[in-house]
């Protein structure tokens, strides 16, 4: 498992959704921590993917779950800008990945409710 690592802010009470966004610094440590964050995340069987802390402070900046692929999609289009093919390569194998078990729990759950409802 690896450390999260620590974002430094000047006034981070003040810090909204678009600093982030617009930060170079944050969308490399994003890009490349992001999917790093997300396998941890997988394996160790979380419902939050960290980021990054800030400030020391114990609250960090997560991804829900639900937001796995469409984070990783973004990732996926910065690599493919900087024409990291084996990246590329790698984002797309954990998108997959999370797909698959996705529909793997949507299928057992649908299966489950079918035999729930049987009435025997």
């Amino acid at each position: 498992m690896n450390k999260i690592v620590r974002a430094i802010f000047e006034n981070p009470e003040y810090l909204k959704s678009q600093d982030v966004s617009d930060s170079e610094i944050l969308k490399q440590l994003i890009k490349v921590h992001l999917p790093i964050s997300v396998e941890n995340a997988i394996v160790g069987k979380k419902m939050y993917a960290p980021l990054f802390e800030i400030n020391d402070s114990g609250q960090y900046i997560e991804v829900h779950k639900n937001n796995w692929v469409q984070a990783l999609e973004t990732c996926l289009v910065w690599y493919v800008e900087d024409e990291d093919y084996e990246m590329c390569d790698h984002i797309k194998n954990l998108i997959h990945s999370i797909q698959e078990k996705s529909l793997l729990t949507k299928k057992v759950s649908l299966t489950k409710n079918k035999t729930d409802g049987a009435g025997f």
